[in-house]
């Protein structure tokens, strides 16, 4: 008797173990902690006001840190920069691509518009643009 309790206690812990490590689907990395990526991954139309031409962009989960992202073609330059999901922004440290000096901040607006303030420098000129993602 003692024993089938004792089976059936374990059992029962190994359901309810098995039950609270479910995955949540709004978290990111596994840790508990919301996913701040998410609403900023896929690909985003820009203008570019100062440069005046149109060009995508691709954003993409940093697979190392769950609130960075990698943005492929960046400034239309044709490389990728690295950003931090902070509140309802991405920050863009100073970082070189492609022989430019790039760094700004992008504010979410809605899933479908990101506004990018970014300095662009090539060593001699710095240029500030003002970017308008869309999707």
């Amino acid at each position: 008797m003692i024993r089938k309790l004792f089976f059936h206690g374990v059992v029962l812990l190994a359901i309810l173990t098995m039950v609270g490590c479910n995955p949540d689907d709004s978290t990111g990395g596994g840790g508990g902690t919301p996913d701040v990526v998410a609403k900023y991954l896929g690909t985003w139309h820009v203008t570019d006001n100062k440069a005046k031409f149109n060009y995508d962009v691709t954003i993409e989960r940093d697979v190392l840190y769950d609130t960075k992202v990698v943005m492929k073609n960046f400034a239309g330059l044709g490389s990728h920069v690295s950003g931090e999901v902070v509140g309802s922004a991405v920050v863009v440290d100073k970082q070189t691509v492609n022989g430019y000096s790039v760094e700004g901040t992008g504010s979410y607006s809605s899933n479908t518009l990101l506004k990018f303030s970014y300095l662009l420098s090539d060593g001699i000129d710095d240029e500030m643009r003002d970017a308008t993602f869309t999707r």
